[in-house]
């Protein structure tokens, strides 16, 4: 499952995400803390750590949004699998 990512990382007043909000958001709706997302994207616990304090100016680099947001949809898809419902693209 792909996100439509020109929708999913908007912020309340439309404009897009920083790379550093995007992953607090992933964190968010994925439950991680940054020990657990670290082993996710390959990473040391200290980079997603460096990366998430909001004062942070440093790009997160994609490959590491990739594959933190990969295992956040597979999660995700999971759990509405179990609930019964199915996912499918939106028309």
């Amino acid at each position: 499952m792909i996100p439509n990512r020109n929708t999913l990382y908007r912020r309340q007043d439309g404009l897009e995400m920083t790379s550093q909000e995007k992953l607090a958001f992933l964190l968010d709706i994925g439950g991680l803390d940054y020990k657990a997302a670290a082993s996710i994207a390959q990473a040391a616990p200290r980079t997603i750590w460096s990366y998430r304090k909001p004062s942070s100016t440093r790009q997160v680099p994609q490959a590491i949004l990739d594959r933190i947001e990969r295992y956040v949809f597979e999660r995700l898809s999971a759990i509405v699998a179990a609930a019964g419902y199915q996912l499918r693209p939106v028309a």
